[in-house]
């Protein structure tokens, strides 16, 4: 718990210095793989009270249709499958991160959108309808900020440079997009496989 606590510390230093904070975190042992998984079930949590509790001005969200699992899986889903995409692409072009050290450059930028997401929340309640672009702002500039805390911890994580990264991120969404097209045909072959012998054993048992 102590070592938590003291890297919690750190982290701090890491959204604010991302350079040096992430070389310090890939080769000075500064990384805590549990504290950036902390941080991503938090955002999943999130992802739950924002469908729920974000103010109605700010909310088109059909009630009736939230399911928590779905929406805490979701939430989480975007950056585990980066991860997974990013590990795979370098892994092919010699980068030099392993798959700990992106995901905790990707849960580590994760924690400031999950600060502002929080708190836009909050005052998504008390906003008139005209403040609301104000929060609309502070969204977007999580989301920047987010990007870019990204982008310098895999250029340190990698040891690429701006140019190489911007490649290899590209090379991502193209690997997650491919990712996504084989999750879907196996487990459309998967459902097939089970209704045809589902079919098959109630067709042998009435025949039986």
């Amino acid at each position: 718990m102590k070592k938590l606590l003291e890297d919690f510390k750190y982290l701090l230093h890491v959204i604010t210095h991302p350079f040096d904070g992430f070389y310090e975190v890939r080769f000075r042992g500064k990384k805590n793989v549990y504290l950036g998984a902390i941080i991503l079930i938090l955002y999943g949590l999130l992802a739950i009270i924002k469908y729920q509790y974000t103010g109605f001005i700010m909310n088109n969200n059909p009630m009736f249709r939230m399911n928590s699992i779905t929406t805490f899986l979701f939430g989480i889903f975007p950056f585990i499958l980066f991860c997974i995409s990013n590990w795979s692409v370098t892994a092919i072009f010699e980068g030099s991160g392993k798959f700990s050290d992106i995901f905790t450059v990707v849960t580590y930028a994760l924690f400031p959108k999950l600060v502002l997401d929080a708190v836009i929340v909050i005052l998504s309640n008390v906003v008139t309808k005209e403040e609301a672009t104000i929060l609309t702002a502070i969204s977007a500039f999580g989301a920047v900020y987010f990007a870019f805390l990204v982008f310098a911890g895999l250029c340190v994580a990698h040891e690429y440079t701006a140019a190489t990264n911007i490649v290899m991120i590209i090379a991502t969404f193209v690997a997650a997009i491919i990712i996504i097209f084989l999750a879907i045909l196996y487990i459309t072959l998967i459902q097939k496989v089970v209704s045809f012998a589902v079919t098959f054993g109630s067709e042998f048992m009435k025949r039986w």
